[in-house]
């Protein structure tokens, strides 16, 4: 094995701090804390979901907000992903399953996977785009107890 330089260390920090932001984001969800969902995405980020494209770190939060409040439970899990850096700007793709309950009474269960772009901003790692593709999208029986982790 030789020797690690600064550049190999630098590449591995930026690796686990986008590692950290993709759970930073996954845990915000589940504990529905929008000011820590938010605070994930760049000044401009872009996130596609379900066809629809948002744009605005502002817009993106209403956006959100909305979505989250057809549910009565969201609960996702983050899966495996991959990172690609180059300089101050990295691209990634993360598998996730998320568990439903629509305040409908009804639940659902998707599999998905985000394909990321991520830039430093201010010094830290944040979210440029996200585009989400559902692989799976189908029932599942949410009836059980849910107590709320905050």
């Amino acid at each position: 094995m030789g020797s690690k330089t600064l550049s190999d260390y630098a590449n591995l920090a930026d690796n686990l701090a986008i590692r950290e932001l993709a759970a930073n984001y996954i845990d915000a969800v589940n504990r529905t804390d929008g000011a820590a969902w938010k605070a994930t995405w760049s000044h401009d980020g872009t996130w596609i979901l379900m066809g629809q494209e948002v744009s605005g770190r502002e817009e993106l939060f209403g956006f959100w907000q909305t979505a989250m409040a057809s549910f009565k439970f969201a609960f996702m899990v983050l899966n495996s992903g991959t990172i690609d850096i180059s300089g101050d700007t990295a691209t990634g793709r993360w598998y996730v399953t998320e568990h439903l309950l629509g305040q409908d009474g009804n639940g659902l269960h998707i599999e998905g996977v985000y394909d990321d772009q991520y830039v430093r901003e201010d010094g830290r790692w944040v979210f440029a785009r996200r585009d989400y593709h559902v692989i799976y999208r189908g029932s599942e029986d949410l009836s059980g107890d849910y107590t709320p982790y905050s």
